[in-house]
């Protein structure tokens, strides 16, 4: 690790021995817990170990299975004997009060010093089952931790045991703003087999929103079931396979008025068919991302309706991936009884702003009564191309 890694390191080891302490000391007694137990807790927190051990001990030669009362000794005495007999008596603890959150993180905490992640994890996730209340802190810090590829490793091998908060901790992941953690713990978790397709969409979704268009296109080519030796632009521009909606295949949005169905052509081809069901429409719901080098591109499609009414037929768009940068729009089809070739020119600039972008099928006519839409829309054999 790096010096600045081992530093967030001490800082969060810092935070989850805190945390631990404040979840107890917030917690609050319940009937179960005596007097004492509620005295000496509160001496421990004043600094007063001496007191809190001596009440302790009270109540274990009253109670002998006293888990709390061990946790309470632990905690008092660790300034006492070797590093191993506090740790023995922490463990002696959470063995006997194994929902004492304190005594977890303080286990978690010298196992992370040392480590011992998987150690580390388990008492993390008893935490985590527990007290729906540490999530909030202790899964940003997994996150953190989760830039250290060995941490990611290990907490992917309990993560494959499905804990109740594993969907947590993978939005928390892809939500931190840390690209490392997010992809190592996700693709720990693939290379494991262990990672769900709409855990792999959402992963790579999530690259697509911070801007890692080329990480998050190469992790999705690597999915694949079979990788051709050259990948069409789009991919799947034939419809030969129903729509994902994820990674760089078409997406389907749901869209008021519109029902979208994929149709058999003669002779096994394929093609995507757009219902409208006399509603205004101002974009179909059918988009592609696209990693599109800079430079000059030509868009190629044919195209069909059967009944199609609209102000101003539908139109193809292209944006930079930044959403506001808008590329090129047109291959308008308006009535084209037969299959019909339309193309449009395109061309991607050379900034860091448009490293990838998104294809659209849209409605070009102004909002309102002009937007509405009835009758078909057949698509297929999509296809851009270098154009120079």
């Amino acid at each position: 690790m790096s010096v600045a890694r081992w530093l967030l390191f001490a800082a969060l080891l810092a935070a989850l021995a805190f945390t631990g302490v404040r979840l107890v000391a917030s917690r609050g007694d319940t009937a179960a817990i005596t007097a004492d137990l509620a005295e000496a807790r509160a001496q421990l927190r004043a600094g007063d170990n001496q007191s809190a051990a001596a009440i302790a001990r009270g109540v274990l030669a009253r109670e002998p299975a006293q888990g709390r009362a061990f946790g309470i000794l632990a905690a008092a005495l660790a300034g006492e004997g070797s590093a191993d007999d506090v740790r023995q008596r922490y463990q002696t603890a959470v063995r006997r009060a194994p929902r004492d959150l304190h005594m977890r993180g303080w286990l978690a905490t010298r196992a992370l010093e040392v480590g011992e992640y998987a150690t580390a994890i388990d008492h993390l996730d008893a935490m985590l089952s527990v007290a729906s209340s540490s999530h909030s802190e202790l899964l940003p810090m997994l996150a953190q931790l989760s830039q250290d590829p060995a941490f990611a490793e290990a907490l992917a091998a309990h993560l494959a045991l499905h804990p109740r908060w594993r969907p947590a901790i993978l939005r928390a992941a892809a939500s931190s703003g840390l690209p490392d953690a997010a992809d190592n713990l996700h693709g720990a978790l693939r290379a494991q087999g262990r990672l769900a397709p709409d855990e792999v969409a959402r992963w790579i979704d999530g690259m697509l929103k911070d801007g890692r268009w080329g990480s998050a296109y190469a992790r999705w080519v690597s999915g694949l079931d079979v990788v051709p030796e050259r990948l069409p632009v789009p991919w799947n521009g034939d419809f030969a396979r129903m729509p994902t909606s994820s990674g760089f295949d078409w997406r389907l949005r749901r869209t008021n008025g519109v029902v979208f169905d994929r149709m058999a052509l003669p002779g096994g081809a394929h093609a995507a068919r757009f219902a409208f069901l006399g509603r205004p429409v101002a974009s179909v719901g059918l988009e592609h991302p696209l990693l599109l080098a800079p430079g000059r591109h030509l868009l190629t499609l044919r195209a069909r309706t059967r009944g199609l009414h609209s102000d101003q037929g539908l139109e193809w768009t292209l944006t930079c991936g930044d959403g506001r940068t808008r590329i090129a729009q047109g291959a308008r089809v308006r009535e084209a009884h037969d299959w019909t070739a339309f193309e449009l020119a395109l061309e991607v600039p050379a900034n860091d702003s448009c490293e990838g972008q998104w294809l659209r099928l849209v409605n070009p006519a102004p909002r309102g009564v002009a937007q509405v839409l009835r009758g078909e829309l057949h698509v297929t054999d999509v296809t851009i191309r270098r154009a120079d």
